[in-house]
């Protein structure tokens, strides 16, 4: 192991105190722009094989008919996994040299008393229930709305729903939360403090969501409040837990009403 990783602490706070102030945020933008450009490129290039392999075998279907079952969930699964891991080997190499071997833990956030989650998870549980009643008896259904990635979802059979469900309710929070309320966050808290960084943070969140929000403007209300709450989950308990339980148990409800209101058609 490297001698710098385990600087003393007069060492570690003399060389934090070289560091410039836009380190931080500048290393923070880089991590959220690798991971999405990486997801795009590995979506991409696991289709684009994909699709060659299909023009060389005649016993399979039509692309459209390929992406509906197991296309789409591998190449989202795959490009998600690879980006997560290049956006974890860029933060360690833009970490401070000199922090100590729990820099990351401490970058993260701090351990969280699980038996606690419970909260949260009731929180979650109850935003995911409200924007279902909004969209259904307060604002307009989305029911002729696009939903690619629901629709996938419905139509897969079962072992690749279990994928789905795992993805939406497991790697899709855990990868977010890590991502904004982790690396974002504390990487723009170190440049701008935690009240300015904790507002971009959210911002730049609902940015990438905004695909979503122009297709149905219902959503702007749930992705601001999600990322709201769970950055000031963040900033209250300085541990991602929280966040992450909050999230998963949002995407969940969301899962679940889907698949009943599908069965009840």
């Amino acid at each position: 192991m490297p001698a710098v990783l385990t600087a003393s602490p007069p060492i570690q706070s003399a060389c934090q105190a070289s560091i410039a102030p836009w380190w931080g945020a500048w290393s923070a933008l880089l991590i959220v722009g690798c991971f999405y450009l990486t997801q795009a490129t590995g979506i991409f290039m696991v289709q684009m094989v994909a699709a060659f392999n299909m023009g060389l075998s005649k016993s399979i279907g039509g692309l459209a008919d390929l992406e509906q079952t197991w296309l789409l969930p591998l190449s989202l699964f795959l490009g998600t996994i690879g980006a997560a891991m290049l956006s974890w080997k860029v933060a360690m190499s833009r970490a401070k040299p000199c922090m100590t071997v729990d820099w990351l833990c401490e970058l993260l956030g701090k351990s969280y008393d699980m038996l606690s989650l419970w909260r949260v998870v009731f929180l979650g549980l109850s935003l995911g229930l409200g924007f279902f009643v909004l969209t259904e008896y307060g604002a307009l259904p989305p029911d002729d709305l696009p939903q690619p990635l629901f629709d996938a979802m419905f139509a897969a059979p079962l072992l690749l729903k279990i994928g789905w469900v795992l993805m939406f309710v497991v790697l899709f929070p855990l990868v977010e939360e890590t991502l904004f309320r982790g690396f974002l966050f504390a990487g723009l808290s170190q440049s701008w403090g935690s009240a300015i960084g904790g507002i971009v943070t959210t911002v730049i969140f609902i940015t990438v969501h905004m695909p979503k929000v122009l297709e149905y403007w219902p959503a702007l209300f749930a992705v601001t409040l999600i990322g709201s709450i769970t950055v000031l989950l963040r900033i209250r308990t300085g541990s991602l837990a929280p966040g992450i339980a909050l999230h998963s148990a949002y995407n969940g409800v969301l899962v679940a009403v889907g698949f009943l209101t599908q069965t009840s058609l």
